[in-house]
């Protein structure tokens, strides 16, 4: 067959081949003549018979491949040791060729390992494992470099119940991931900082983190020197919990009746008017009508968005010394504590305003990561999904097969 020749192997001779039904079945035997060296002494091994080894090959057209590989045995007097010869183009332990696992990383990128499973009748774990394999060569063939990285965005991640939090490291520019731990701490960022050179700690200048101390305290110590940005999104979302907060507070103090006035209407106060249809907005507008406590959650709410909003640096700190004053003076202890809170991080927040770096980037993983959970059914492993991550963000990982 005409497939023939590409099945061909340094060091092994194919000696037969026979095609049934959609399986086409290929042997080998053992062709070179030269010395067998033990790798780890490097005296002269000794034969001692050959082992049958099953390999499967990339599929062609709608045929399997099956190959039948003789690999000698080699005893080596010095070290006391057996080792099986085996070609160097497949796996040492897979049942594999390289071509077949590189094959199947390439569709990893598309398609799911249950579909991927049916149509190459391989198990999903060896979908999964194959996928790994080569995601790791390349990885360790083409390594991150860290030199000339001006801006990061930190930020954690929730992965579900098994795998927890882990901590995310991104490129701010360019958007590729350049680290990803289990944890939400600064014990989270420690390996990270450490495997850093002097140098390339100098060249970054900005980092954008949520308002979590545990990152502020691990750039404190390792970067000193760069400038922190909060970011507006995370900001957003606590003024968010602090409607939450009102919202459940002023619940406790209603009666039944009162009660299913606002049960229901979270949502309400937390989208922006411009987003409701206009049924909503009369609804929205009843509900603050009659409660004087949500009425300022969702005004103070409404403010900090057009703080962000503004383009000029001058505009938008004005206007954000002027939120925290209306927040430090409402009747709201959720809103008084998170004024508190962001006057006492105002630099950070300000450099927001000065650089406009945000996590805009990092939040766009989310949907990466749920595509690589769809696809794998569950997540493996968190440096696979590191992995992973690393394909899909980085254009120097470029395929080795």
């Amino acid at each position: 067959m005409n497939i023939i020749p590409a099945l061909e192997m340094k060091g092994w001779r194919i000696s037969a081949s026979d095609c049934t039904g959609n399986q086409i079945v290929v042997k080998y035997e053992f062709a070179s003549d030269k010395e067998i060296i033990c790798k780890a002494c490097n005296s002269r091994m000794q034969r001692r018979g050959t082992r049958q080894l099953v390999v499967v090959d990339t599929p062609y057209m709608q045929y399997d491949i099956s190959m039948q590989i003789e690999t000698p045995r080699a005893y080596c007097p010095n070290c006391h040791k057996y080792a099986v010869i085996r070609p160097e183009a497949i796996h040492p332990s897979r049942g594999m060729t390289l071509r077949l696992m590189g094959y199947i990383s390439r569709l990893m990128q598309e398609t799911s390992a249950r579909l991927l499973s049916g149509i190459l009748r391989l198990s999903q774990s060896s979908i999964l494992r194959a996928d790994k394999y080569i995601l790791e060569l390349t990885n360790k063939a083409r390594p991150i470099n860290m030199n000339g990285r001006h801006g990061l965005i930190i930020d954690e991640k929730f992965l579900g119940r098994d795998k927890k939090f882990v901590t995310c490291v991104i490129d701010a520019y360019t958007g590729e991931i350049l680290w990803l731990k289990e944890g939400k701490s600064a014990d989270s960022l420690e390996e990270f900082f450490s495997e850093l050179t002097l140098e390339q700690k100098e060249d970054i200048e900005l980092v954008s983190i949520d308002r979590g101390n545990a990152y502020l305290k691990a750039l404190r110590q390792h970067l000193p020197h760069v400038k922190v940005s909060f970011d507006p999104f995370h900001i957003v979302k606590n003024v968010n919990d602090a409607i939450d907060e009102v919202r459940r507070e002023v619940c406790k103090k209603l009666g039944k009746e009162e009660k299913k006035l606002i049960k229901g209407k979270r949502y309400l106060l937390l989208r922006g008017e411009e987003n409701l249809r206009e049924d909503k907005q009369e609804e929205l507008e009843e509900l603050l009508q009659i409660n004087k406590p949500l009425q300022e959650a969702y005004l103070l709410k409404e403010e900090i968005r057009l703080v962000f909003q503004f383009s000029s640096f001058e505009r938008c700190s004005k206007a954000f010394e002027k939120w925290l004053t209306l927040a430090s003076a409402s009747s709201l202890k959720p809103f008084k504590r998170l004024a508190k809170t962001l006057s006492r991080h105002a630099q950070q927040v300000l450099n927001f305003f000065r650089y406009r770096l945000t996590s805009g980037r990092i939040e766009g993983m989310n949907s990466m990561i749920a595509r690589i959970q769809l696809k794998t059914r569950g997540l493996p492993s968190v440096d696979y999904l590191r992995l992973k991550l690393r394909q899909l963000t980085s254009p120097s990982f470029t395929r080795l097969f």
